[in-house]
């Protein structure tokens, strides 16, 4: 049976929506209404503001310092047992293996540890999955390599707390393990000695460190041993990048970790390799946790989403044959350009299956390329406010993949319910990877999209926009801007600053290279890039800045959005 839409004409089967009702549908959903809030004002004082109207309990010298205690006194189960195994193994001369996984937040991690260990005097060697042929966490395969070498303790980074096989098959072997991980456990944990924040029993506060951050904070103790702590130290820069890659969130020792990186990024540059690509994607100014996130971290990631292995990613952060490293960078320069065009590509299949009607985005094909469906569910994510997983089809026929999810939607609980349907899996919260056999995708994408609904149903679709502080012209100046670079790093968990200045008269318009535009008001100037505004009387939201150029400094307000004067702008609930 089939029937013509009274829309579009088009013939449509029966019981199947039209694309027409479809692209609506998916229009409205990205349309989400605007609702504005701005903060409570506790205080005059502008950093004390934020601090407390943010829920940030440290005192604001703390926050604003590089205190190493917060890493040193915050410790994890089996942290302390785990380093003085460390430190023996090096006195020893025994080999011992960092086993990382292959993103951004493992291959830091890898590095980081054999950095250490090395400069330390100990043999090190390391090892990292070829994702489409081995998968996520220690296997057999790895480990056996590893065995080959005549490794004696092995070390995870970023993955080993499902990995029951893997240390198994390494206990068969003689092989000491140490697991260190960030993502949640399952039921079942490895036979070996764990330390992972969120495992039970787990004493830190810190729940939301990133792998590498966690492998840092042993061999932070380890070279305490051999009175050899600036050792750990000069490996903050890729720290840093592992933990803004990971989306750590920059409070608490996440935050000194960071802002502590971001000093040798921008003293020193960091690793020879590092400095080199900085030059080579030219980047001439100031690293701040969008190079690390958005810039140089793809290009490290691309390696393995396409390759399988990140071998010249790693060798870069290593300085391991420096002669290759030119060639090595115009690789991963040519290969995350390539993974760009995917991805683009890509989307519109998966834009393509999504049903606009489900409250969970489950979607698979076999045209999607699994390394990059991570990058495709983020995405898709961000565009509709949605749960998305997206799988695509493997070499050995079954579906893998990555999800995303909004604070709403525990990904890593929905799982666990469907956890005999899978292969494998893993993940916490926000993101997730899982592989599931042909055989029974429909059920897990049935199942979840059930979960979906029944957790999600009632959520509104409104966008929460939240504004910490309202400016006035003459609150744009160098105090305000020094003021707020001193809150800097921005990211994760601590997001830039949103301000309002109300009532401001847009007149006299210059357009610059024909999608920007400037004005200037009382004296100071107003900047929207990628916006054509209008004349009239209007609330801007946005931040202040510095501009530089030619030798010369002003204070500008960089606009986010323009919006009505009479738009409603409640006071946000504390």
């Amino acid at each position: 049976m089939s029937y013509i839409c009274d829309r579009c004409g088009e013939m449509i089967k029966d019981n199947e929506l039209c694309t027409c009702l479809i692209s609506e549908k998916k229009e409205a959903l990205k349309k989400r209404n605007k609702k504005y809030y701005l903060r409570k004002k506790f205080t005059d004082n502008l950093t004390a503001n934020i601090l407390k109207s943010r829920e940030i309990k440290e005192e604001i010298n703390e926050f604003l310092s590089i205190d190493f205690n917060k890493i040193s006194e915050d410790k994890y189960l089996n942290q302390e047992i785990a380093a003085d195994i460390i430190y023996n193994k090096i006195k020893e001369n025994k080999l011992i293996g960092i086993y990382g996984d292959y993103d951004a937040d493992g291959i830091t991690g890898t590095a980081v540890g054999y950095n250490i260990i090395k400069a330390l005097g100990g043999r090190v060697t390391y090892y990292i999955n070829d994702r489409f042929k081995e998968g996520f966490g220690i296997c057999v395969s790895g480990v056996e390599k590893l065995a080959a070498e005549k490794t004696d303790l092995i070390i995870t980074v970023d993955n080993g707390i499902s990995g029951v096989e893997g240390v198994k098959k390494a206990k068969e072997l003689g092989i000491e393990v140490i697991i260190t991980d960030h993502h949640e456990p399952n039921e079942e944990l490895p036979d070996a000695l764990i330390i992972d924040p969120k495992q039970k029993n787990c004493p830190s506060k810190n729940k939301e460190i990133t792998g590498v951050g966690v492998l840092f904070k042993i061999l932070l103790e380890v070279c305490k041993k051999f009175n050899k702590e600036v050792i750990a130290k000069k490996e903050m820069d890729l720290v840093a990048l592992g933990t803004v890659a990971d989306m750590g969130p920059l409070t608490g020792e996440n935050r000194t970790i960071v802002k502590a990186g971001l000093m040798i990024w921008n003293l020193d540059k960091g690793k020879s390799g590092i400095k080199r690509l900085i030059e080579k994607i030219g980047i001439n100014k100031e690293i701040s946790t969008y190079e690390l996130g958005y810039v140089i971290a793809p290009i490290l990631n691309a390696e393995s989403r396409l390759m399988g292995r990140p071998e010249k990613s790693i060798r870069l952060l290593t300085n391991k044959n420096t002669d290759l490293i030119d060639k090595d960078i115009d690789y991963l320069i040519e290969i995350n350009d390539k993974r760009k065009s995917m991805v683009e590509e890509q989307i519109g299949i998966g834009d393509q299956l999504i049903d606009p009607d489900k409250y969970l985005f489950f979607i698979y094909d076999q045209r999607i390329t699994e390394g990059i469906a991570g990058l495709i569910a983020s995405r898709l994510m961000e565009t509709y406010r949605r749960p998305t997983i997206v799988l695509g089809k493997t070499r050995e026929g079954f579906y893998k993949g990555s999800g995303r999810s909004t604070a709403k939607f525990n990904l890593k609980k929905a799982l666990d319910k469907n956890s005999k349907l899978l292969l494998n899996y893993g993940g916490h919260n926000l993101a997730c990877g899982l592989s599931v056999n042909e055989d029974n995708i429909s059920l897990v994408k049935s199942f979840l999209e059930t979960e979906g609904k029944m957790l999600l149903e009632k959520e509104n679709n409104d966008e929460k926009i939240i504004i910490d502080w309202q400016l006035q012209t003459e609150d744009i100046n160098k105090k305000t801007v020094d003021e707020l670079c001193s809150l800097e790093p921005f990211g994760i968990g601590f997001n830039k600053p949103v301000f309002i200045v109300k009532n401001i008269d847009i007149k006299n318009i210059s357009v610059l290279k024909e999608i920007h535009s400037k004005f200037n008001y009382q004296g100071v100037d107003f900047i929207a890039f990628n916006q054509l505004l209008q004349r009239g009387r209007y609330h801007v939201i946005g931040f202040p800045q510095i501009n530089k150029y030619n030798g010369r400094e002003n204070y500008q307000f960089l606009i986010r959005e323009v919006i009505a004067e009479d738009t409603e702008i409640c006071e946000l609930e504390t």
